[in-house]
């Protein structure tokens, strides 16, 4: 048995380098987007259909926070807010277009 690395081939092997810039441009993208500033408070109210329905996917999937730019408290927050918005029919558990 060699002891030499094996480079990854195949299309594992084309994009293995490039994914940590991809995700980050991902990321860097869409988070300037819906990400609150720095030092902005952030509260979801459930009330707030418009503000809810940005981190909603056309599914009716709540967005990840990869993708959001959310911290991990703030994604709980809005998490909570959205499952108890869909509980008081405020916004559809699924969109229009899958029913």
């Amino acid at each position: 048995m060699s002891m030499e690395k094996r480079k990854p081939t195949g299309a594992a092997g084309k994009f293995a380098g490039n994914r940590s810039a991809n995700a980050q441009q991902r990321m860097s993208a869409s988070a300037k987007q819906n990400a609150p500033a720095k030092n902005q408070v952030v509260f979801f109210d459930y009330r707030d259909e418009r503000k809810l329905k940005r981190f909603i996917n056309e599914q009716g999937k709540i967005i990840p926070r990869r993708i959001t730019g959310l911290s991990a408290s703030e994604q709980r927050l809005l998490t909570k807010s959205i499952k108890w918005a869909r509980h008081l029919a405020v916004i559809p558990f699924v969109s229009e277009q899958i029913r």
